[in-house]
């Protein structure tokens, strides 16, 4: 991430969690002719590979790219015998 006013590196002066799936951070810009601070949300956005620990209040929308076939294979290895 660049700054959006003077497109140099900021650099994270601090960090909260908000939630298991998302952070706030707190970035400075290392120009000192800008002087930009801001606040960004660092997100996680969808799933790539499912986990094999289920924790079901965990819910990430599933990316269209994941590999449905590792997915279903994974469901049936889940079924009790």
């Amino acid at each position: 991430m660049c700054c959006p006013f003077c497109s140099t590196s900021p650099r994270a002066v601090k960090s909260r969690v908000l939630s298991s799936l998302m952070k706030e951070i707190t970035y400075q810009c290392q120009n000192p002719y800008c002087g930009y601070a801001f606040v960004a949300r660092l997100e996680i956005a969808r799933t790539l590979s499912v986990s094999s620990i289920v924790k079901p209040e965990i819910r990430v929308p599933l990316s269209q790219h994941i590999n449905w076939s590792a997915l279903q294979q994974m469901s049936l290895n889940l079924m009790p015998a």
